[in-house]
């Protein structure tokens, strides 16, 4: 556990399988000079709840009022609905500010204006619902997609990672770069640029 008085700035990060890792992160960690580092390696961000990752425990008891929780994105903290929005109201809750570094949102928990407060939960609620459904419809086209495949026998073993109209509207939707986009879904970034070719042609 990190003891501290004054303000510090923490970074987490999280890959879901053994096939990726959070080099980038890490990276971006090292270069935004924060005080701590977290990672939670190969775990699921839908089928793992924060309570339940070690790195994560180590992250909320490092967390003090005022310092800085740095994360790419929120769905690094969890992508399901209730466990980001109650996780995010018990951070908000300790005064903590949560940077997104991936499209600089901020979530003030040190706020005390009533507007500032009610603003900042109308988002969070929206972005964490927005990060299930994300999910969810990619699992879902992926399994109608192996379906099809299957039954046009076409099917000749493992899928593709993703699907790439998925690919095509996160990216679009969120406004990521390639690299992003591609950290997101634990893909290269070729295989990017393939799925936002596919989708135009």
């Amino acid at each position: 556990m990190t003891s501290h008085t004054s303000s510090h700035s923490i970074y987490y990060g999280r890959v879901s399988t053994s096939e990726q890792n959070s080099s980038q992160q890490r990276a971006e960690a090292e270069a935004l000079g924060c005080n701590d580092c977290f990672f939670d390696e190969g775990v699921s961000g839908y089928h793992v709840a924060p309570a339940d990752r070690p790195e994560w425990l180590k992250v909320m008891a490092a967390l003090r009022r005022g310092d800085t929780l740095y994360v790419r994105w929120l769905d690094r903290i969890s992508r399901r609905y209730d466990e980001l929005h109650n996780t995010m109201q018990v951070l908000m809750q300790r005064g903590v500010t949560v940077r997104c570094t991936m499209n600089g949102m901020v979530f003030d928990g040190a706020t005390d204006d009533p507007i500032a407060k009610a603003t900042r939960d109308a988002v969070l609620a929206f972005m964490a619902a927005q990060g299930e459904v994300d999910y969810v419809n990619r699992k879902e086209m992926q399994r109608r997609g192996i379906q099809l495949a299957k039954e046009e026998g076409r099917y000749t073993g493992r899928p593709k990672s993703v699907d790439d109209a998925a690919v095509a509207a996160w990216k679009a939707e969120t406004g990521a770069t390639i690299k992003a986009t591609a950290e997101h879904f634990g893909i290269g970034e070729s295989s990017v640029k393939r799925a936002l070719k596919a989708s135009r042609a």
